[in-house]
């Protein structure tokens, strides 16, 4: 899969729109896949466990395939779209309406770590740290992380980079 499909990227001279956790969708999947094959083994080998362990694994696993869905059906397809006519980055989330979330001369990209993986964040330059958008997969050290992260680096952070230097100069 070449990383236009993967990331679901849409594009001209003057925007530019990526699905940033459209690559997760397919993990999701598979874990609900899974899920699903946990609750028939549960059906089939339910009589061995107590009732509350039943009800508990139960619920888990509801929980699992209601977070696997929102998963699949709306984080997924969140789009945001780098716009240099409008001056603006804006955020499209399933069932709702687009939504200006700041001027794209405002925005700065950076570098979030959590539990030894990291992700490129896109925040406002005066509270980047108190309010950021997820704009990519998460890395991790290995070869096959890295080849990932040259490829995010080289086909969407440059595009994005491009668009908010082309509204540098208007500010």
């Amino acid at each position: 899969m070449n990383i236009r499909d993967k990331y679901g990227i849409e594009e001209n001279l003057n925007w530019f729109s990526l699905q940033p956790v459209k690559p997760l969708q397919t993990l999701s999947q598979w874990f609900l896949a899974g899920i699903f094959a946990a609750g028939i083994l549960l059906a089939l080998l339910g009589e061995m466990l107590s009732e509350v362990m039943r009800y508990s694994i139960a619920a888990l696993l509801v929980y699992g395939v209601f977070h696997s869905l929102y998963d699949i059906m709306i984080r997924a397809k969140i789009r945001y779209t780098f716009d240099v006519r409008t001056n603006a980055i804006y955020r499209k989330i399933p069932f709702f309406t687009e939504k200006k979330i700041m001027k794209l001369d405002q925005a700065v990209i950076f570098v979030s770590s959590y539990m030894g993986s990291w992700h490129y964040s896109l925040g406002a330059k005066k509270s980047h740290f108190v309010k950021s958008y997820f704009i990519s997969e998460n890395f991790s050290s290995g070869k096959k992380s890295e080849q990932k992260e040259l490829e995010y680096e080289e086909h969407i952070l440059v595009k994005i980079h491009k668009l908010i230097d082309a509204v540098q100069p208007l500010a």
